[in-house]
């Protein structure tokens, strides 16, 4: 039988022990997962952010670029990791929450196999159209819309995708009939809305800002509550008359499920430091990329909650599940 004293000396020893690794970690490479394909901003996201942590924390960072199945593929991929402090993965809202509402089946649980670390990014949407197009303004979407089914195609990575959600919600709202083209990628939406073969497309605003700027899309609208800067002239759908319609889609940092808390605390403070820099906020500002804010349990409980906003308005919507 284990006395009360070697009990509390065992326990001693682990926690030091525990301390120990924190305080001499990293002594090796980080993986950095991204469910990002290269080039794309979730790419350049995990670059910006890697560099300036492997600065920090003195060790290289490589960035693993692991895209595919809805980002299904590099979220399991992070969520098989050894849980040592040397796997992070970058995942989206739409992977890490919306995902679990859409598919019937999940190789991972967002909320059980996975540490959040930190909300890294906001990405907002902006519903384009192409710059030729006789649609002038967002009213003018919705009346081709109603002129008949079919009339207005867009562009999405298929169900359950922020684009797809958005233009759903639109539909609902409107009462209108809005035909899904879904694409392995937005540049490829674009390209087929520059040829004139797709309508719109609710895109990230960094994807579509500049051809916005060269003049070969138009710009209907925000796809959140409030204007961006950097599209000054350009409404918000809840100004549009869309009260709550936000959905701007975010990256998250996290490590598999099993990471000393004392690693996971100092991932938090690496990234908010990070995060906090005038080199990453000017490199974000550039693909109009919002750097977030939240770490640890505070990043946890806003995920808990955005869980929770996503399940109703999924359940609302007429998105079928894979």
């Amino acid at each position: 039988m284990i006395s009360k004293e070697s009990l509390c000396v065992t326990t001693a020893f682990l926690l030091l022990a525990g301390g120990a690794s924190a305080q001499t970690y990293p002594t090796r490479p980080i993986r950095f997962i991204t469910i990002a394909a290269p080039g794309t901003v979730g790419d350049i996201i995990a670059r910006v952010v890697g560099q300036e942590l492997a600065a920090r924390m003195q060790q290289p960072l490589v960035v693993e670029n692991r895209p595919g199945g809805s980002g299904m593929v590099g979220a399991t991929a992070g969520a098989r990791s050894a849980p040592d402090g040397y796997n992070l993965l970058l995942s989206t809202s739409g992977t890490m929450i919306v995902n679990t509402f859409v598919y019937s089946k999940m190789p991972f649980d967002s909320l059980k196999d996975f540490e959040p670390v930190a909300l890294v990014a906001s990405v907002p949407l902006v519903l384009v159209v192409n710059a030729s197009s006789p649609v002038k303004t967002f009213r003018d979407l919705i009346a081709m819309a109603k002129s008949g089914p079919g009339a207005v195609t867009y562009g999405s990575l298929g169900n359950g995708s922020t684009a797809n959600i958005s233009a759903s919600i639109l539909k609902k709202a409107e009462g209108v009939d809005m035909i899904q083209v879904p694409y392995k990628g937005t540049t490829d939406a674009l390209k087929d809305i520059f040829a004139d073969r797709l309508t719109t497309i609710f895109d990230f605003i960094g994807t579509s800002l500049p051809h916005i700027r060269s003049g070969k899309l138009r710009a209907l609208a925000v796809a959140r509550s409030k204007r961006l800067d950097v599209l000054p002239d350009v409404p918000s759908m809840e100004e549009l008359g869309y009260p709550g319609f936000d959905t701007t889609m975010f990256y998250g940092a996290y490590v598999p499920a099993g990471t000393s808390r004392a690693i996971v605390a100092r991932l938090g403070e690496e990234f908010r430091a990070v995060l906090g820099t005038a080199s990453v906020r000017e490199k974000f500002a550039a693909i109009v990329v919002e750097p977030g804010d939240l770490t640890g349990e505070r990043f946890a409980d806003y995920q808990k909650a955005q869980f929770g906003r996503w399940k109703e308005i999924i359940k609302s919507l007429d998105i079928p599940v894979e």
